[in-house]
């Protein structure tokens, strides 16, 4: 059953970067959800749709959920979609954006995949059977102290939300890192921590469809992924995220605890 799933989320996240790489490189109509830093786009809505078709298809009794249209968790088998993550950064020109999608069985994930249109970039994985970045094997930061480290989030997410409470945790770890980065798409950084680009990315609060695809990739490259409190993932929730190589990821949780 993995290998069919597995061909099904290829062919998927493919079709979605198709859709997403025609619209690429000119300003469009974008409209807001919860605020006027939340943007949607006609191209997010086409391509949930056209993967939610895709999935349907061959899967019928499968759950879907996804940013636009949402969905349960009430299926043995459910999908969790981000047709396109980094809108704000699609909306304006800026090429850090994907689709990620991941297939969950009683809230465990079976595969997944985060796909980048603009660098032809396809992060993948199964289950037990490691990941991979356009076929070849990939795996996680082999840094060892946070010196050596490379950190990602997207605090200014946060700040917008009036979340002040974290920057005091994220200046404390930002003290003992290399250095910090935000690109604006949280699946693209923990796509780039399971490939070792980054060697952990924090972020204090992201949904379901954010992680979904990310957390499968960087367990199976090596790496590991917790709430900021080093509970385990729940993704049927909205939650903290510290996605690291593993060899750092005390070292983060106790800076951000000190903070």
């Amino acid at each position: 059953m993995t290998e069919i799933l597995y061909a099904a989320l290829i062919d998927a996240v493919q079709t979605a970067g198709s859709l997403i790489r025609k619209s690429t490189g000119s300003r469009m109509a974008v409209e807001f959800k919860t605020s006027w830093s939340d943007l949607v786009t006609a191209v997010d809505r086409a391509v949930e749709q056209a993967v939610r078709e895709a999935i349907r298809t061959r899967f019928p009794d499968h759950g879907l959920v996804g940013e636009e249209m949402g969905g349960g968790w009430d299926r043995e088998y459910t999908w969790v979609l981000d047709p396109l993550d980094g809108t704000t950064n699609f909306a304006h020109t800026l090429p850090n954006f994907v689709c990620s999608l991941a297939c969950y069985r009683h809230g465990e994930p079976v595969v997944g995949a985060i796909y980048d249109p603009n660098r032809d970039e396809l992060f993948a994985a199964r289950r037990g059977g490691g990941a991979t970045l356009n076929g070849l094997p990939m795996a996680v930061d082999l840094a060892q102290t946070l010196r050596e480290s490379l950190i990602g989030t997207n605090l200014l997410w946060d700040v917008r939300e009036n979340r002040f409470h974290g920057l005091p945790a994220l200046q404390e770890l930002g003290k003992e890192v290399r250095g910090i980065r935000s690109l604006g798409a949280a699946a693209l950084e923990l796509a780039y921590v399971a490939c070792g680009r980054l060697t952990g990315f924090v972020q204090f609060k992201l949904s379901p469809w954010d992680y979904g695809a990310g957390l499968l990739l960087v367990t199976e490259a090596g790496g590991r992924v917790t709430q900021m409190d080093g509970a385990p993932m729940d993704i049927t929730t909205s939650s903290s995220v510290v996605a690291t190589n593993g060899l750092i990821h005390d070292d983060v949780l106790h800076h951000l605890r000190r903070g």
